[in-house]
């Protein structure tokens, strides 16, 4: 197995684990829910007092069969790897000592410890089971949508029927913000993977610059052509886009090959390609 197959592997084991601690000591024991089928378990846990970790890994089952037949033999066996790290240490967590009583505190670090959980496990190619698989699925169908969001639609109406069950309007809007944690938890640790700034240089120095950004940064650079609407001179313009660490040393270079130049540095959301991600996300 290559080391890039087993790192996969650990992050899928890793975010099952992480996610089994922060719904299993931190959030079950307080009520709290960040819907998913972590919430349904939490409800029959109160209910009908079945271990919460055993009750993951049952309703997992069918969804880990729609997940074989949609993305494949590899993805599917990590994911039940994630999904089986989740139970245990869900069954793991019975037995500890919650980490807080208190309700604020436990939505916030409680959802921020999940969204860690699931951030990995969507890093390892996984998911823990659950909505999150729920979510995967239907971001095939909607691409524009991200994973935070899908979740926090899903999960909000399984924290709605929380709210019923347990006859507490306390308790779900703790809940809400524990799921807005997550999923915003979730979100910056995978769009912070990504993350990469364009920097567009008006120059006259075009060729010297993009041959020191492709010989020296290692990265490419697109030439364009421009007019100035004052001057009526035509100038040179590059596009070049590169990690949030490799700009500054771009832009300490360009000011030195050429102190007139003008450039405009904005923010990436997502870079597709080579020397990003690829669009099998690697």
């Amino acid at each position: 197995m290559k080391s890039k197959e087993i790192k996969k592997y650990i992050l899928a084991i890793l975010g099952g684990v992480i996610v089994g601690i922060g719904v299993g000591l931190i959030l079950l024991p307080l009520k709290l829910s960040t819907g998913g089928l972590s919430g349904v378990s939490t409800l029959l846990y109160y209910l009908l007092d079945i271990n919460a970790g055993i009750t993951t890994l049952i309703l997992n089952i069918p969804l880990f069969i729609i997940a074989i037949k949609m993305f494949g033999v590899n993805y599917s066996v990590r994911t039940l790897c994630s999904m089986g790290a989740l139970s245990i240490a869900l069954m793991f967590m019975e037995n500890i000592t919650p980490l807080t009583s208190d309700l604020f505190l436990a939505s916030i670090f409680g959802g921020g410890i999940t969204g860690i959980g699931l951030a990995f496990a969507v890093m390892g190619e996984a998911t823990t089971g659950g909505t999150d698989l729920i979510a995967k699925i239907i971001q095939t169908k909607r691409q524009h949508l991200n994973m935070g969001e899908i979740l926090l639609i899903i999960d909000g109406i399984i924290i709605a029927v929380s709210a019923f069950t347990f006859e507490s309007i306390e308790v779900a809007l703790y809940s809400a913000i524990a799921v807005f944690t997550m999923t915003k938890i979730m979100d910056v640790i995978l769009e912070g993977r990504s993350y990469s700034k364009a920097l567009y240089i008006i120059t006259d120095k075009a060729d010297e610059i993009s041959d020191y950004i492709i010989t020296e940064v290692g990265r490419g650079a697109t030439k364009l052509k421009g007019t100035g609407a004052y001057s009526g001179e035509e100038k040179g313009i590059l596009l070049c886009v590169a990690s949030k660490n490799e700009i500054p040393h771009i832009k300490n270079k360009v000011r030195e090959i050429d102190k007139k130049c003008f450039m405009i540095v904005t923010n990436v959301a997502e870079a597709i390609g080579e020397g990003f991600i690829t669009e099998e996300g690697v």
